[in-house]
């Protein structure tokens, strides 16, 4: 197998920061361990490194600021994890999304499907 082919190669920053928000979101909930905290921190290298250089030749200074804003969120979640606490958002569009609210959905009947009432019916 050809090295080359071994490993993912993205075309532009962008692609390579979806890469690495679709990872963190894989892992983001896993129990802290030493393995999972040097992978995560060789992401964070990869970003500050690698990302925010490749933004920086394709003149994209927004891009860089999301690459930076996802490092600190990154960063964060080591915080986060290391207090023992859960972390509740995830990477969407760059940027942590929270999801400590719960929604629920309230079931109508159809309206043709409704009883009459007493009064309807006594006409």
């Amino acid at each position: 197998m050809p090295n080359n082919n071994r490993y993912y190669q993205p075309k532009d920053s962008k692609d390579a920061m979806r890469y690495v928000e679709k990872l963190f979101n894989k892992y983001k909930n896993a129990p802290l361990t030493d393995a999972l905290l040097q992978y995560h921190q060789k992401l964070i290298y990869y970003l500050q490194t690698s990302v925010i250089s490749a933004a920086q030749r394709e003149k994209q200074p927004q891009r860089q600021q999301a690459a930076e804003n996802m490092i600190a969120i990154m960063q964060d979640w080591i915080r986060i994890r290391a207090l023992g606490k859960p972390f509740t958002g995830s990477l969407k569009g760059f940027k942590v999304t929270n999801h400590q609210t719960s929604t629920y959905k309230h079931a109508r009947g159809k309206l043709h499907n409704q009883q009459s009432t007493i009064r309807k019916t006594m006409h």
